[in-house]
């Protein structure tokens, strides 16, 4: 479509002025300018975690598809939230009008977008939550439920589910016209809620109960008895671990170490989600039981550490998974030194054989 073309048609023949809205200084800042670092460098980390996760020595374990999953959402996530929250600030701040028309103009297309990539990540944290639990709690019948038709059938069914579930957001928010706005003496998309948006009934239906169990409720039980009994299991497996330690059982004691170490990783990730998410339940409520007055400071807040959450989990990577550090570092020589694949690949297959 013609941008110029279909902002001339939207135009009406009196000339369109509405008055410019500044944004509140600190959230300005924050998502504005503290907020883009972050995005930038998750992205270049969630590229590399695509990259780590898909290599073929990885692809051997069913939980780094999940990983592979979760770094892609994750990527939707920060690619959203710098279109929709941090280029119209970025643009105050720089007076630089067009940043803010480029996201106007683009809010409504990523409002549906960045909605599933949050609900993929969310029950992509949960199915990998699930797949660990089986594999620590319940070891007998993980050979029956953990098998690589069932993982793929999880993966697809959440990466349907949160497409369908945020399908109605495309009809949530429309463009109405382009109008110059004062002081600033720039023109702006206008974009305005549909009647599907102000309708009562889907909102309440949709945010206040749908919304609220889908994303907050349901999964964060989850995530909470599931882990708690994944880390009695590895209390456990500790204590194996020391007498297996005073008995010098070395294969068996390697074993079960890597086993603890994956187990801790998975429920870091956990841990960080529910860290950086909890506040974002938070203002779910209030905004839901009517108490927008505590929103103005909270909202920024809850954004940045979705943004966080989006970026960090290379960290988590990195400190427990001795694989993911291998393939970290081989990545990183390949980009300085472009003809030496052939030998890092026997480097690393030799390493892992």
């Amino acid at each position: 479509m013609d941008i110029t073309n279909f902002s001339t048609e939207l135009n009406v023949t009196e000339e369109c002025v509405e008055e410019y809205e500044n944004y509140e200084e600190f959230e300005k800042w924050l998502l504005g300018v503290v907020a883009l670092p972050f995005i930038m460098v998750g992205l270049a980390a969630n590229f590399m975690s695509l990259l780590i996760f898909s290599h073929k020595n990885m692809r051997t374990n069913m939980v780094n598809w999940y990983l592979m999953i979760l770094a892609a959402s994750d990527s939707v996530i920060l690619i959203s939230s710098f279109i929709v929250l941090t280029l119209p600030r970025l643009g105050e701040i720089l007076h630089f009008w067009k940043l803010t028309w480029i996201s106007y103009y683009l809010v409504p297309y990523w409002y549906a977008p960045m909605g599933s990539a949050q609900t993929i990540s969310v029950w992509m944290t949960v199915a990998m939550s699930l797949h660990r639990f089986i594999g620590v709690c319940l070891p007998f019948k993980a050979s029956i439920l953990l098998n690589k038709k069932r993982a793929k059938v999880a993966i697809g069914s959440v990466i349907v589910f949160a497409i369908m579930f945020n399908m109605t957001r495309f009809f949530e928010v429309e463009i109405v016209s382009f109008c110059r706005h004062i002081p600033i003496n720039a023109e702006l998309p206008i974009f305005h809620p549909t009647p599907l948006r102000l309708s009562s009934l889907y909102r309440q239906l949709y945010y206040e109960y749908a919304y609220t169990l889908v994303m907050f409720l349901i999964p964060f039980t989850i995530l909470i008895m599931v882990n708690s009994m994944v880390i009695l299991a590895i209390h456990k497996s500790r204590q194996i671990h020391a007498k297996l330690n005073v008995y010098d059982d070395g294969t068996r004691k390697q074993e079960i170490a890597k086993e603890i170490s994956t187990s801790i990783m998975l429920v870091a990730i956990v841990v960080a989600f529910l860290l950086c998410n909890t506040l974002t339940f938070v203002v779910n409520i209030l905004e839901n039981w009517g108490y927008a007055n505590y929103l103005t400071m909270l909202v920024p807040w809850s954004n940045w550490l979705v943004m966080t959450n989006a970026s960090i989990n290379i960290c988590i990577y990195c400190m427990f998974s001795d694989k993911y550090r291998q393939l970290f570092w081989y990545y990183l020589r390949l980009l300085g030194c472009c003809g030496c694949r052939n030998d890092f690949e026997v480097i690393v297959n030799h390493t892992w054989s």
